[in-house]
């Protein structure tokens, strides 16, 4: 059977080069599925999905596929299609698949299926066969040749498929021009009543567009980068842009399709009276007001402190009842640590002269890294009147605090911390020596360990040269620049910990190199006598389960956490100082491990 285009009507093909972007393989990623139903001759489809092996082969397992099409034109003279069995090898712009055992599996030029792409099919046989395409969303653009005809198809949902007038209402560049949709009898019929008939899943069209246009259908979504939202390591916020060119105020819908490993997610929203911002969770289904040729910029967020696998994604269905569906691809990554640096932590622990480090296991290893916040002391005992119950004071003093966790779920407090970078290692390719391969990529690292800074690159320039980010605090002091600390790190659970200052220590309050009252020294400044105070400090730090500010944020519990401080301090009078407030800290680096 051939395909034929009407004599009145012609088109420009010719041959392009096509750049698809690289999709990551994510094992766990959240698949769809799209099944096509195929006639007997010619089809003309709709790939709306990556699929997961996009080999062609694959994706047509099965089916008894004679070719596959695809066109890819460029800006050459228009040519005429007659019989597409013997043209179609020979016209710039159009490439195909045959199948291994046909003879014409020689000229096979086409491989792969790639989303958002029309193809014409061929199917053997008498009877209609299902294709079905398992895989995931890409959002990219739809592109429109100007004065010319484009071979494409829409998203749109099935079951409630919008008529060709009502798509195309917003877009003036589409309202003369011609559309072609394939027959049953394998011969292209113009849409001669747009207002009736209705686009349909999964088929592909001939549409002529006048002029130059950016239509991308009346419910558009994009992003600001990428073609999926990916919340990596160090993202844990993202921008949705939703619009409106339906020509109609109208209700969205976002649904959660099922995944096995689903992403917690929340929906930035605004009260409109009190200015105030919330995080709700999305739930399984939720519906926005979008006004007419306007747009909604949805603020999504990860919960990853619900994330309790290394990764997880999901896809979000948006439909407006108009006709209109897209998909959307979800992914996270967890800010867990790996299990080799896991490994490599208990390792160090067991090695440690420190016999306690075992007892101090017992923070979950999701919280690995640098956290590094503020305690906003609002309340001191009156130690003069030999008061233990702290008071409210005048004004709020802060206190900077530093913690690492680390990947065996350690928890130690610093006092000064260097971030460093560790160049990756390159090896020359297996394929072609005269180019390299990252054998190991490059890693930031956390130093309290000042000797190891020649052993690694400097993130920041200063002085024209690499140095490092050092982060240090002056609300405490102790030998090195590490405490440990006993306890569980996370919401639900409490630090603590012991700071002595010893009389002989450089920051102890009562030490005067310079004052022979205060110098620890004898008369005659010769032997060590003891004239400063031994001043111990006891740390609490009692983490909220809920933000205590109620900021609601979708960082909360994972990358932010919050709670009540206290500290008993001995030895600044005769009487214990007991202080309290609120604290505050973020994680600041997802390192797990410190000097390695």
């Amino acid at each position: 059977m051939s395909i034929a285009m009407r004599p009145m009507h012609t088109f420009a093909i010719g041959l392009g080069v096509l750049l698809c972007a690289l999709l990551p393989k994510d094992l766990n990623a959240a698949t769809t599925e799209q099944t096509i139903e195929l006639q007997p001759g010619w089809n003309a489809i709709y790939v709306e999905l990556q699929p997961e092996n996009d080999a062609i082969e694959q994706v047509f397992a099965g089916l008894p596929v004679a070719s596959v099409w695809r066109w890819l034109p460029d800006d050459r003279p228009v040519a005429f299609i007659q019989d597409p069995d013997e043209d179609l090898l020979t016209i710039d712009g159009w490439y195909g698949y045959f199948p291994s055992h046909r003879p014409e599996s020689i000229l096979t030029n086409l491989f792969t299926i790639s989303p958002n792409q029309a193809y014409l099919v061929r199917l053997l046989g008498n009877e209609s066969r299902e294709l079905t395409i398992t895989g995931r969303p890409v959002l990219r653009r739809q592109s429109w040749r100007p004065d010319d005809f484009q071979f494409t198809g829409f998203h749109v949902e099935p079951g409630n498929e919008p008529t060709f007038q009502n798509w195309f209402a917003g877009s003036d560049a589409h309202q003369a021009g011609p559309i072609f949709r394939l027959g049953d009898d394998g011969e292209w019929e113009e849409v001669t009543q747009p207002a009736i008939e209705s686009i349909r899943s999964g088929e592909a069209y001939w549409v002529y567009t006048e002029g130059r246009s950016n239509y991308q259908g009346p419910m558009p979504i994009s992003l600001e980068f990428g073609d999926r939202v990916d919340f990596n390591r160090s993202l844990s916020r993202e921008t949705v842009l939703l619009n409106n060119s339906s020509g109609l105020n109208n209700q969205v819908r976002i649904r959660k399709l099922p995944a096995d490993n689903p992403v917690p997610l929340a929906l930035e929203r605004h009260d409109e009276v009190t200015r105030e911002v919330f995080w709700p969770t999305l739930e399984e289904e939720t519906m926005l007001s979008v006004e007419l040729d306007s747009g909604e910029i949805l603020g999504l967020g990860v919960n990853r402190a619900g994330l309790f696998t290394p990764q997880a994604s999901q896809i979000l269905e948006f439909t407006n009842g108009l006709g209109a569906r897209r998909l959307l691809h979800v992914g996270v990554e967890s800010l867990a640590p790996s299990e080799s640096e896991t490994q490599r932590a208990r390792s160090a622990m067991q090695s440690s002269a420190d016999g306690k480090t075992e007892d101090r296991q017992s923070t979950d290893p999701r919280y690995a890294g640098l956290w590094v916040g503020v305690a906003s002391i609002d309340s001191v005992s009156m130690a003069q009147q030999g008061g233990v119950v702290p008071v409210p004071t005048g004004s709020e003093f802060p206190l900077r605090i530093m913690m690492h966790v680390d990947a065996a779920g350690n928890v130690r407090l610093l006092n000064e911390v260097i971030l460093m970078w560790e160049e990756g290692e390159a090896v020359p390719d297996e394929d072609d020596p005269e180019f390299t391969r990252i054998e190991t990529p490059g890693r930031f690292v956390l130093l309290t360990d000042d000797t190891l800074i020649p052993n690694y690159t400097g993130v920041v320039e200063r002085g024209g040269e690499a140095a490092g980010n050092r982060v240090s605090t002056a609300a405490y002091d102790f030998p090195g620049n590490e405490l440990d600390l006993s306890g569980s790190f996370g919401p639900g659970g409490a630090v603590f910990g012991t700071i002595v200052i010893e009389p002989d220590f450089a920051t102890n309050p009562f030490l005067h190199r310079f004052h022979p009252d205060h110098d620890n020294l004898d008369a005659q400044y010769l032997n060590f006598e003891q004239e400063a105070y031994e001043v111990t400090r006891e740390l609490e730090l009692f983490f909220a389960e809920e933000d205590p500010e109620n900021f609601d944020r979708p960082e909360w519990g994972d990358e932010e956490v919050a709670g009540t401080y206290t500290e008993a301090i001995s030895g600044l009078h005769r009487s214990t100082i007991f202080i309290s407030g609120i604290f505050r800290m973020r994680r600041a680096s997802s390192v797990p491990l410190l000097n390695q």
